[in-house]
Formats: structure tokens, sequence, C-alpha cells
């Protein structure tokens, strides 16, 4: 199983959590301006094999 992650996209915030192969989990909240979303990438660049997304409207289009 790979590292899994999740990411609730809301209007003013993204809640991440990323599930590792060993059951372990990393929950963390993020902003909706660049720099927080570079951080959320900088994240999910290489411990992450697969990426579920969660969202309303048109929220998601900058992630």
């Amino acid at each position: 199983m790979n590292n899994v992650c999740c990411l609730d996209v809301h209007k003013d915030s993204v809640f991440m959590c990323i599930i590792k192969e060993n059951g372990d989990k990393i929950e963390e909240p993020f902003g909706i301006f660049t720099p927080e979303i570079s951080r959320l990438r900088d994240l999910l660049v290489c411990p992450v094999g697969e990426v579920a997304m969660e969202n309303t409207s048109t929220y998601w289009i900058p992630i």
C-alpha cells in the first residue's frame, strides 16, 4: 500500500489527511492563498502516491 491523501476543499480552507503505509495519520488545515497551497504541494510531492479530493462548487480549481 502507498501513502494516500484526502483533501477536503472549502471556500476558505483545505483540510489534508495523509494516511501512511503503517497506519499513521498526518492531519493539517491549509489556507487558500498561494503560500499555503505551495506548502500543501510540498508535503504531497514525495511521500504520497494517490490523492482523493472532495469539494463543493469551483473551490477545487486552485488546488
